[in-house]
This record gives C-alpha cells, sequence and structure tokens, in this order.
C-alpha cells in the first residue's frame, strides 16, 4: 500500500474516524517508514498548534458584508466557469447514445444478415401411409369396412366444397392416383355393384 494511503489514515486518526484494523495496520507501517513518522509529527504539531491560537471576535456587520461580497462574487461568475467538469462526464449523453446506436446496428446486423435457418421438410408419401394402414387392418373385415366408410365420408366432404361432382371430370384427381390407387378403386367400385 502507497504512504499517501496511510498519510490519509493519519488524518482520520486526528478526526477519530478509523476501524482497529487500519489503526493497526498504520501502526505497523509507521515502524517501518520515516516518511510517515515525519508527516505524523507534522500534523500533530499544526493540530496542537492550532488549539492555542484565538479566535477573532468579528462583529455582525461584518458578517453581513462578508454574506453582500459572497452573493455577488456567486452571482458575477459565468455558468461556463462553474461546468469544470472533466471532458468525458460533459459528453456523457453523448457517449451513452453513441453505445445505444452501436448496439442497435449490431442487434440489426444480427437479424437482417444472419444466415436463415432452412425449414425442416419431412417427406411424407401417402402411398407409404395407406400401405402401412392396409398392413394394419390385414385380414380383419370389419376393420376394413370401417375404414372404407371412414374413406367415403371424407371424400364425400370433400365433394360438399369446390370439387367438382364426378370425378371423371376433373383429369387432375385421376393423374394424382397410382397404379396401387386404381386397382384399389377398381376392387372397390366392383364390391359395391356386387352388393
Amino acid at each position: 500500500m502507497s504512504c499517501n494511503k496511510f498519510q490519509k489514515w493519519l488524518s482520520d486518526v486526528l478526526d477519530r474516524e478509523i476501524t482497529e484494523k487500519r489503526q493497526q495496520l498504520l501502526q505497523e507501517h509507521l515502524v517501518k517508514c520515516a516518511d510517515c513518522r515525519a508527516y505524523k509529527a507534522s500534523i500533530e504539531r499544526i493540530q496542537l498548534e492550532s488549539k492555542s491560537l484565538e479566535k477573532p471576535k468579528l462583529s455582525p456587520e461584518y458578517w453581513q458584508m462578508f454574506n453582500s461580497r459572497l452573493k455577488t462574487k456567486l452571482l458575477s461568475i459565468e455558468p461556463e466557469e462553474c461546468k469544470s467538469k472533466p471532458f468525458l462526464l460533459r459528453w456523457k449523453w453523448t457517449w451513452t447514445a453513441a453505445g445505444s446506436i452501436l448496439i442497435a446496428a449490431v442487434g440489426l446486423y444480427f437479424l437482417f444478415f444472419q444466415p436463415k435457418a432452412t425449414p425442416e421438410t419431412y417427406a411424407f408419401s401417402y402411398e407409404d401411409a395407406l400401405s402401412q394402414i392396409y398392413q394394419e387392418i390385414g385380414n380383419n373385415s370389419e376393420l376394413e369396412n370401417s375404414f372404407n366408410q371412414l374413406i367415403l365420408v371424407s371424400i364425400q366432404e370433400a365433394l360438399q366444397g369446390n370439387l367438382p361432382q364426378n370425378f371423371s371430370d376433373d383429369p387432375y384427381f385421376w393423374e394424382s392416383l397410382t397404379e396401387e390407387d386404381l386397382k384399389f378403386l377398381e376392387s372397390e367400385i366392383k364390391k359395391e355393384s356386387n352388393l
């Protein structure tokens, strides 16, 4: 620790404002440092001599004149003289604004120029889904009939919308079917015609 710190503590000792731990550190330092011992002797001598001085007796008129001179002096001081802050503190709002703009610019950079994550695409095949359903149905004719009824109901619901009433009128529908779908539809039509 520097002697300046210990000399500050010596002044605090005279005012009786020092902790025990600091006082102990100060005593240890004084044993080693001749400069701080000399400083301590100097401030103790100043304090002792200041106690022997008599206070001057001033009249109330003096204090009134002092107050008026002080007010005049304070009013004559230019506002710029009062603002003797360091350069960086005078510009603290400018630095704050510059920092805010920099943070906003970095945020916008990451918002607009960060590579976009491509959405994941899932390959979903209706044929695979239907083949899995057919495997689960297996030879269970009751489950097969329930599934067929469900498909027919969904087709009827779709027909209530803007779809053509007759599938033969929609060439895109027939083009979208696979050979297996066509064979399945053919078998279903034959089943219904036999009923």
